[in-house]
């Protein structure tokens, strides 16, 4: 299993496909190990599953906060759920847009020890003599939004995480029929170099498209309310800093999210 394990990883740095990866793992004869035993094998290990939410399906809007008990979408009045074959109500969505647990990406992050000494990189860069002279700009710490929070009370523990966020439609397919929008979260405080990484790049949500979320406040609410869970009990430090772009086809929202944990 361990040697199975090993492989997918290549096989997912390489962007291997399944035909060739079932392959390769008859030529390397590991027996009673397939694509499928290592995939479900790692969903009992890892817990990626994601939360799927109604949403309308000319994605005006998802049915949370106010539009959680509504049957139809208030912009579009379009309905909800899907109907049966004799035209009754079935209690399953006809569109679902889909949210992975960013507390559970950081706490798999903080029980690796490797890990967690990269994720002291923030408070160990803001320690040096150069950040406090003040006299360069080399990463996103040095800049008048992270100063002014700091002066505000934020990022005054050690733990405190800072996550970048953005958010913009991605094409599926070449025919350009099924666009759907992704939220990325970047974890300020590993180093710059290997930040943007895709190993490193946490999917909060996915939208489906293929038109642009009208309430896009309505989709990004299960991502704002697990991020105010950690908060914790003994602080109140939680916000969103937003920056709109006027000038692009859809307003990308570009976010520090502040956790003090």
């Amino acid at each position: 299993m361990i040697k199975g394990l090993r492989l997918l990883k290549i096989k997912d740095q390489h962007n291997i496909s399944e035909a060739a990866f079932n392959e390769i793992l008859e030529v390397m004869e590991i027996s009673r190990i397939t694509l499928y035993k290592l995939r479900k094998f790692l969903g009992k290990q890892v817990p990626i599953e994601p939360n799927l939410v109604d949403c309308c399906v000319n994605s005006c809007v998802a049915f949370t906060g106010e539009n959680t008990n509504k049957d139809r979408c208030p912009t579009c009045n379009e309905e909800r759920y899907k109907v049966g074959k004799n035209q009754e109500k079935l209690s399953e969505g006809r569109k679902k847009a889909a949210y992975w647990s960013v507390i559970n990406s950081l706490q798999m992050q903080y029980n690796d020890k490797k890990r967690a000494q990269l994720l002291r990189y923030r408070n160990e860069y803001i320690n040096t003599d150069e950040y406090s002279a003040e006299n360069k700009i080399g990463d996103v710490f040095d800049g008048l939004c992270y100063k002014n929070l700091t002066r505000t009370g934020f990022f005054t523990n050690r733990r405190d995480v800072a996550l970048l966020g953005s958010t913009d439609d991605f094409q599926l397919f070449r025919q350009k029929r099924n666009d759907c929008w992704v939220v990325l979260l970047i974890n300020a405080n590993l180093p710059p170099e290997i930040r943007v990484e895709r190993e490193n790049l946490i999917i909060a949500a996915m939208f489906p498209g293929p038109k642009a979320p009208k309430d896009f406040n309505s989709f990004l609410r299960p991502l704002v309310n697990e991020l105010k869970q950690l908060q914790g009990k003994k602080t109140s430090s939680f916000r969103i800093i937003s920056t709109f772009l006027p000038n692009l086809q859809f307003k990308k929202l570009l976010s520090v999210l502040i956790i003090t944990s």
